[in-house]
């Protein structure tokens, strides 16, 4: 599983590729590697209102756990 070996500072944000009920998605560009990613930012406070906690815990750990072509892989998760 990813580790929490990163954190927002280490990223450059380069635009927002979409929106949902919880957040964004947004390009970043890792600092130090240079390497791009999408990066979901979630509004913690939109989750504890809407009481999706559970559910979103439950959606990092299916990433972390799958390895499948057709779904992103997680490479770094933090709060």
């Amino acid at each position: 599983p990813p580790q929490n070996t990163a954190s927002l500072e280490q990223f450059e944000r380069i635009r927002t590729l979409g929106t949902g009920s919880f957040g964004r998605v947004m390009l970043v560009r890792h600092k130090d590697s240079g390497h791009h990613y999408a990066m979901k930012i979630l509004d913690k406070q939109k989750v504890v209102k809407l009481k999706q906690i559970e559910h979103t815990l439950n959606e990092k750990r299916i990433l972390q756990a799958v390895t499948f072509p057709f779904l992103v892989r997680l490479e770094y998760s933090f709060k």
